[in-house]
């Protein structure tokens, strides 16, 4: 079946045929990130013009090395507002345009529009697929103690005044709560397209769902076609 016609039945019909899954854009999920990149646009150039009209010019005036940082640092706060800018305005246009950013999962294909680019890889074809990221939050009520609980509080408060790492040295249970933190990564899932073994990025964020329940989805699917096709 061909990428447009799976489109449009994914658009127009009520009743999907047995096996289909749609994932459409999700609005709330979308404008969360403008907010985001709203408040990222304020701090990145309210610093940057902050910054500016405290170092300029005399950090360029007293060599080098001053003015090198001065630099450096000026082009992080410039970068944050101005790719925070960037960011915004394709997540508006996004928003906008919403009815053109969807996924269709098939027992045979995996589609994906988005605006005018449409992604048509045939199941059989989808090799490693991979989430990353944070996990949904575990909603299995605590094991530990009340004594431990009190515990995990007086770490938090420690940590304030003496950092996290300090704290991680006294406590061996914060420290392992902040290698879990510290292995965290951005929102993303692709694959393997076995056409061209090239890697597809299918998201770089959660603008679809959850992108854990979406990449066993496609492996689940991924897998049914392939033992088809060796049958």
């Amino acid at each position: 079946m061909q990428a447009e016609e799976i489109l449009t039945k994914a658009r127009t019909n009520d009743e999907l045929p047995q096996g289909w899954i749609v994932f459409p854009l999700l609005r709330n999920k979308v404008m969360l990130g403008i907010a985001g990149w709203v408040f990222g646009i304020f701090i990145g150039l309210f610093l940057l013009m902050v910054v500016a009209t405290i170092v300029i010019p005399g950090n360029y005036q007293h060599g080098v090395l001053p003015a090198l940082f001065t630099t450096i640092l000026l082009a992080i706060f410039a970068f944050i507002g101005l790719g925070s800018l960037w960011s915004l305005i394709t997540d508006v246009l996004r928003l906008i345009h919403a009815d053109k950013h969807i996924i269709v999962l098939t027992p045979d294909d995996f589609v994906k529009q988005e605006n005018k680019k449409v992604l048509h890889v045939p199941c059989v074809n989808i090799r490693h697929v991979t989430a990353r990221g944070t996990p949904p939050p575990d909603r299995t009520p605590p094991t530990g103690s009340a004594v431990e609980q009190v515990s995990g509080v007086g770490e938090n408060t420690a940590s304030f005044f003496l950092g996290r790492r300090m704290v991680g040295v006294i406590s061996p249970r914060s420290g392992d709560n902040s290698r879990r933190r510290g292995r965290r990564t951005p929102t993303s899932l692709a694959f393997i397209d076995t056409r061209t073994d090239r890697e597809v990025i299918v998201t770089n964020d959660n603008s679809f769902g959850d992108t854990f329940q979406i990449a066993s989805l496609v492996k689940q699917y991924a897998a049914s076609a392939q033992q088809i096709f060796i049958r």
